[in-house]
């Protein structure tokens, strides 16, 4: 019953923090309304899991956050920007929901917890590699190409488009996560075998690699006939309806996040230290 009282008072706490770091997401345009709320809740699943695992979902929020204001301008330009108002509730989901779950379960699961925290960090890190692949790939000066069809160039910002800026920012983001549940365990904050921590920055990298290969082959894809070029949206940047080129429409960016950080999670309970 303590165990169960301190999970309760953790997921209290945790929206107490989240609280205001919700209202300052906000206020500086990280996340919209609905969005800010939404991780309000999140920051009670996160912290579920005890100060180790909140501190590395911080790390995820605010390096994603941070990342993605980095030459914004010509993001915008290419039409491959974040909107101006923030992140929405979808893209929160999609990023995050499936690390929360996770570091609810470490919580909740005592005789699972050493199989459940080095996942939670797995997932964690498969997100901030998204992310920063995503927003690193914005800015290169090419164009990208598709990751099961190489020789395809599409539009920036596409689902399933690779650079290598963009591949070096999925290394990134997943290295990031995992040196600071090095840190952290090196300071007494999470009891983590420190074998795992290379495990932990490969899975992390091998969600985004699976986030791109859903998203190039599930993911809804037009075509501009204009342009002659592959896109996510219905009308292109030069004003031209664009054509439906394959996919399915209920896979959308979100749910392509979903997809690879469920199967992150999946792969690094079962093989996770």
């Amino acid at each position: 019953m303590s165990e169960i009282n301190g999970v309760i008072f953790n997921f209290a706490f945790g929206l107490a923090l989240g609280l205001p770091l919700g209202l300052a997401a906000y206020k500086l345009k990280y996340l919209d309304a609905k969005a800010a709320a939404l991780s309000i809740m999140f920051s009670g699943l996160y912290f579920m899991g005890g100060i180790g695992l909140y501190l590395a979902s911080l790390t995820f929020f605010f390096s994603s956050s941070l990342i993605t204001k980095l030459g914004y301008a010509n993001k915008r330009q290419k039409d491959a920007a974040e909107r101006e108002g923030g992140r929405s509730s979808s893209q929160v989901i999609g990023a995050g929901l499936v690390a929360a779950l996770f570091t609810a379960l470490h919580g909740l699961f005592i005789d699972y917890r050493q199989k459940l925290l080095p996942t939670a960090l797995a997932v964690l890190a498969a997100s901030n590699a998204d992310t920063w692949a995503a927003e690193l790939g914005a800015i290169y000066p090419g164009r990208p190409r598709l990751i099961t069809r190489p020789w395809v160039k599409v539009e920036p910002g596409t689902s399933g488009g690779i650079t290598p800026l963009g591949t070096m920012g999925s290394i990134l983001g997943a290295a990031i996560i995992g040196v600071v549940a090095l840190l952290e365990s090196n300071l007494g904050l999470l009891n983590i075998n420190h074998a795992c921590v290379p495990l932990i920055i490969a899975l992390g990298w091998l969600g985004e690699v699976l986030d791109s290969v859903v998203g190039a082959t599930l993911q809804k894809k037009y075509y501009c006939p204009r342009c002659k070029t592959l896109t996510d949206k219905t009308t292109h940047s030069c004003g031209e309806k664009t054509l439906p080129a394959g996919g399915f429409s209920f896979i959308t960016n979100e749910v392509t996040n979903l997809i690879a950080t469920g199967l992150v999670g999946l792969l690094g309970f079962l093989i996770l230290c």
